[in-house]
């Protein structure tokens, strides 16, 4: 009984599994998903308004009120299948192939920084587009004993976002340009941003509602994880840009995800903010802002004499 009743809780659990498997399949592959379903609605569509079915179906209905031979004669004559349906199974037959696949990446990429002086051959690349997508990453790496560096826009001087090159062979890099979401609460004034945005995008969000970040960059070019991760200073004010970081969130080591700022987990906060992601990666931060004003610049020309003279007295 103990065994029969494990096989059937092992076959429950391959059917709970063939149906999540099919569920990441269609999440994974949406566009593809998306694009067969459209063929398939074409596909009725067209059976529906052929000429040719119709006429069939006339003659089906004609033969009917005849001997069986004929209507069996007539059901042997092979139809037209409408490409739709032929370019909906092929789909069907990709989308299963590439989810069975095991991808072999060779390692020939080569990444570089913004200063192109420290090019530096990796083993492969990722976009994550969602905090699951890092997650996924992390357990990946873990179970292949590789390491990972993690980079917002590349614009280190010293390669501090590309691996070790004697190590290229075992490391993953983390691009996470495009987690680049910007969402401004207009209850608290706060904005919740992205590691990979950057303060173009933030600026631009800002800019709707009359506010602006406390803090300015020389370039808005940056990350803001980036900028959070080294704990650049700023060029409209003598702070940091620590100043203006309300809360972090952050996906561990272990693939765990975790939130700290001032008032919890304060050491790993203050770890976080100018480690260079080598105690978490950021996926999102909550930010102050203040009012948008704008400057302008001001210069009044002075004659030589005039100073002179003021120096004198």
């Amino acid at each position: 009984n103990i065994n029969h009743n494990e096989q059937i809780s092992f076959k429950k659990l391959k059917k709970k599994n063939y149906w999540k498997g099919i569920q990441k399949n269609l999440l994974a592959y949406r566009y593809s998903t998306l694009i067969t379903s459209i063929l398939f609605i074409f596909g009725i569509y067209t059976i529906i308004n052929n000429n040719l079915t119709r006429r069939i179906s006339k003659r089906v209905f004609s033969i009917l009120s005849k001997n069986m031979k004929i209507i069996i004669k007539f059901l042997s004559i092979t139809i037209p299948t409408p490409v739709s349906f032929l370019i909906l199974l092929f789909l069907n037959i990709i989308i299963q192939l590439i989810s069975n696949f095991k991808f072999k990446f060779s390692s020939n990429i080569y990444l570089n920084d913004v200063s192109k002086l420290n090019e530096t051959e990796i083993h492969c690349l990722f976009y994550p587009r969602t905090i699951n997508d890092i997650e996924y990453l992390i357990s990946k790496a873990k179970s292949q004993g590789r390491t990972i560096s993690v980079r917002g826009q590349g614009h280190t001087m010293g390669g501090q976002t590309l691996p070790l090159r004697k190590s290229h062979q075992t490391n993953y890099v983390c691009d996470l340009k495009y987690m680049n979401h910007v969402e401004y609460d207009e209850y608290t004034k706060d904005v919740f941003v992205e590691a990979g945005a950057t303060w173009t995008h933030v600026i631009h969000k800002l800019n709707l509602y009359g506010r602006s970040p406390v803090v300015m960059q020389s370039y808005c070019t940056f990350s803001v994880a980036g900028t959070i991760s080294v704990n650049a200073h700023g060029i409209t004010s003598d702070d940091a840009m620590v100043e203006s970081v309300i809360s972090i969130e952050y996906i561990d080591m272990n693939g765990r995800k975790g939130e700290c700022s001032r008032e919890s987990d304060r050491e790993l906060f203050s770890l976080i903010i100018g480690g260079y992601g080598l105690f978490g990666i950021i996926t999102r931060l909550r930010l102050k802002t203040v009012s948008n004003v704008k400057t302008s610049l001001e210069y009044i020309r002075l004659q030589v004499n005039f100073i002179l003279n003021i120096i004198y007295l």
